[in-house]
């Protein structure tokens, strides 16, 4: 009797080291990777409703939005610092929602401007129903091009370089001071940028009238939308340039990168001279960011934004690395860049990055079934003082696409880089 007892003692005093050392775990990872505790616990499937499923009358309209003050006054963690009066910005909106909001269609446009009034580029909201152009046009030098268009909009008579003067009969500089109201983002230049590329897309217009400068010739093209995106581009790319020049692509951040970039990195390693290209990579898991940059860093450095050291593989690249960097490389792709730029041992080509590493967003839902997401950590530094959100990572140097190169066909930044090399 007495040996089951002490039997029984030793299990309850094994179950309870095992739950402290759990519990302690859990509290270290909290401190390292708030995000992933965040994930962990309280994510919530995301259902995208579109702006006919919003409520259609006014009484319902307010409660909801009502709902979704409350959340981001309680929640939002970067208003104070943006100087946001939360309580100016709710008097603006409701007296819209009082005066001059009919519709769901309204309501919807309503919502999308409140957000982009939040100015960080991880506050958005989950919206579907969308309708697409088939082609995301490049902004270049304050105008508007397509860019190896698809087989859906070159049908209705579009062609490759072709320059969008006019949409719906407004010029260009017209249309984007109409549109950039719903647009949100941390930096002015990242605001412009998605502003532009959402110029072949509507929420309400299933026709847009596209007025194209090609040539010498003038051109009013009807565009049908449809209901479908764009095509994911591949997660990652490699080429050899100039036979001693590795070159990786690398389109996003979310899981899965690391293994198809091993794949590529394997054949181009012992090359003297690798560029990384994350232009327009929108991010996805900073984690992923973490394994590329022991890829790339010849000695250990601390991770921008956890507190995690960053330790180089065995197998780390020897040679000198290039990355280029624009104005979309945002989020966790961001952060990756923000950790080459710190290690000093990475020159950065392009333009500034988006600014916004993420500030740990979390996801929540309306009274309407309205997804949203709004970051929730105190605005950080990284470890060398580097502000996590509001300013873009600065390249080395500073390069821009011309249009003058893209008529002919030439990458700006990577040409760039390439002479570089050579000298």
């Amino acid at each position: 009797m007495k040996r089951a007892f002490k039997i029984s003692l030793r299990i309850i005093a094994g179950l309870v080291v095992f739950l402290i050392i759990a519990f302690g775990a859990l509290f270290i990872l909290a401190r390292c990777n708030p995000e992933f505790i965040q994930r962990l616990f309280e994510e919530k499937p995301i259902e995208y409703i579109s702006f006919s499923q919003l409520p259609q009358d006014r009484d319902s309209m307010k409660t909801d939005f009502d709902g979704i003050h409350k959340i981001v006054v309680e929640k939002y963690s970067l208003y104070r610092q943006k100087g946001i009066s939360m309580d100016s910005l709710y008097n603006v909106y409701a007296a819209r929602l009082r005066d001059s909001v009919l519709t769901s269609d309204d309501y919807g446009r309503m919502l999308l401007e409140y957000f982009a009034d939040l100015h960080c580029g991880h506050a958005t909201t989950y919206f579907c129903g969308q309708h697409y152009g088939g082609a995301e046009p490049i902004y270049i030098e304050e105008r508007l091009f397509l860019d190896k268009p698809g087989d859906y909009i070159c049908g209705y008579g579009f062609h490759d370089k072709d320059e969008i003067i006019a949409i719906n009969g407004k010029s260009i500089p017209a249309w984007m001071a109409d549109n950039i109201r719903f647009h949100g983002s941390s930096t002015i230049a990242n605001k412009i940028w998605e502003t532009a590329v959402s110029a072949l897309t509507s929420y309400t217009d299933t026709l847009l009238n596209i007025t194209v400068a090609r040539g010498s010739d003038t051109l009013l093209l009807p565009l049908p939308l449809h209901a479908k995106g764009y095509p994911n581009p591949n997660i990652c790319e490699r080429k050899v340039l100039q036979d001693s020049i590795g070159y990786i692509a690398v389109h996003t951040m979310t899981n899965g990168v690391v293994e198809v970039f091993d794949s590529l990195y394997q054949s181009i390693k012992s090359l003297p001279y690798l560029i990384v290209d994350i232009r327009r990579n929108g991010g996805g898991n900073s984690d992923n960011g973490i394994r590329l940059c022991e890829y790339l860093l010849k000695r250990e450095k601390l991770h921008c934004l956890y507190d995690e050291t960053i330790k180089p593989r065995s197998d780390a690249y020897r040679g000198k690395v290039f990355l280029l960097i624009d104005t979309p490389t945002f989020s966790a792709a961001e952060s990756f860049a923000l950790d080459l730029w710190e290690s000093g041992e990475v020159t950065l080509i392009g333009n500034p990055t988006g600014g916004d590493t993420g500030n740990g967003p979390e996801i929540f839902q309306s009274s309407a079934g309205l997804f949203f997401r709004i970051p929730l950590r105190e605005p950080l530094r990284s470890p060398n003082g580097f502000p996590l959100e509001g300013r873009g990572v600065p390249p080395h140097y500073e390069v821009a696409q011309t249009v003058k190169d893209f008529m002919a066909g030439v990458d700006t930044q990577l040409a760039f880089t390439l002479d570089l090399i050579q000298k």
